[in-house]
């Protein structure tokens, strides 16, 4: 039987995202209410939910169907592909965006420019679409992002969320499929995961696990 809590149970929007932390939530609200239109840096380790945030960004400050430019930074090869995503009209990106939406929005996964010259076409991009464009980017390679393009945006780190911190949502998928597990031994088995992964896929991992696992007994007795 396919069992897939985190395709089935993920967050759907903002107000179903579970934020780490306070700092997190704060900035991202920023954006969403308007207070912040600069680049966005999202990092932190695998499975901490920056990709996720990155579609559900947009979708929060539009509040409707979002068209998005997306792309991996590995396919930036030469700074003219910077330059042709971004768009080479610039008076008409500057003053209209894509279907009336607030922003024209460029979604940049696994962030990292090893060349000078890809930097300097991204900084131009940046400085000439501010407060028409957002760009959010992800990576996992923080610590070598060009101190330009860092110093253009708002970064944030997502970690991955706690046990207790994840343990709400992973009870209401445990009761949405009509498995029996008491609090605690839920708990258990979240904290396990944290200290071996610390990545929120691997609680969806583990949940389709004892998922298929009460199943398999119930098929057999």
């Amino acid at each position: 039987m396919i069992v897939n809590t985190e395709k089935k149970y993920s967050p759907k929007s903002l107000n179903e995202f579970i934020f780490p932390n306070e700092e997190a939530r704060e900035l991202i609200t920023a954006y969403t209410s308007g207070d912040l239109e600069r680049p966005l840096v999202l990092h932190g380790s695998s499975g901490s939910g920056k990709s996720l945030l990155q579609r559900l960004i947009p979708q929060s400050i539009e509040r409707k169907e979002v068209q998005v430019n997306k792309v991996i930074c590995s396919d930036l090869e030469m700074p003219s592909d910077i330059h042709d995503l971004y768009g080479r009209n610039k008076h008409f990106n500057n003053v209209f965006t894509v279907n009336g939406q607030r922003y024209n929005y460029f979604i940049i996964e696994e962030f990292y420019m090893k060349s000078i010259r890809l930097n300097d076409a991204l900084k131009i991009e940046l400085d000439s679409s501010l407060g028409t464009d957002l760009t959010i980017m992800s990576t996992n390679r923080f610590e070598l992002i060009d101190s330009g393009v860092l110093s253009r945006s708002e970064t944030l780190e997502v970690q991955p969320c706690t046990p207790n911190i994840f343990f709400s949502h992973a009870k209401k998928i445990m009761q949405s499929e009509e498995i029996d597990i008491s609090d605690r031994d839920l708990l258990i088995k979240l904290n396990a995961i944290y200290a071996a992964y610390q990545d929120n896929r691997k609680y969806y991992s583990m949940l389709d696990a004892l998922i298929r696992k009460e199943r398999t007994q119930c098929l057999t007795t």
